[in-house]
């Protein structure tokens, strides 16, 4: 079972800050948002409102800890394994100080660089 953890918002802010980054993405798997959407057509319910954030930052609490995944736009002059190392380290540090859960991976994916 997968649970969305309550500080997935503020790593999007994180991950927004470390220099480098010009653009974040949404790293959630498009299945699931395709198949969420196609569940709520067919059970006749309302999409989500259009103000209700989704995070841009995927993190999910699963039986073998923490999996976070962030999908990064940086800048043309920047070293996209220097950029990927701060997100990483970044991140590290921020679930170090929610509470150090068990985690079970932190996946960086540079989507354009430029």
């Amino acid at each position: 079972m997968t649970t969305v953890l309550p500080f997935t918002d503020q790593l999007d802010a994180l991950v927004r800050q470390v220099p480098g980054v010009d653009a974040l993405y949404p790293a959630g798997s498009i299945v699931a948002t395709v198949l969420t959407a196609t569940l709520d057509a067919v059970a006749h319910r309302a999409p989500a409102a259009p103000l209700v954030h989704t995070p841009l930052v995927h993190t999910a609490q699963q039986a073998d800890g923490v999996r976070v995944t962030a999908k990064i736009g940086i800048g043309a002059a920047e070293s996209s394994a220097e950029v990927s190392a701060r997100v990483h380290d970044a991140i590290a540090a921020h679930l170090r100080q929610a509470g150090n859960p068990p985690v079970a991976q932190i996946a960086v994916i540079v989507a354009r660089i430029g």
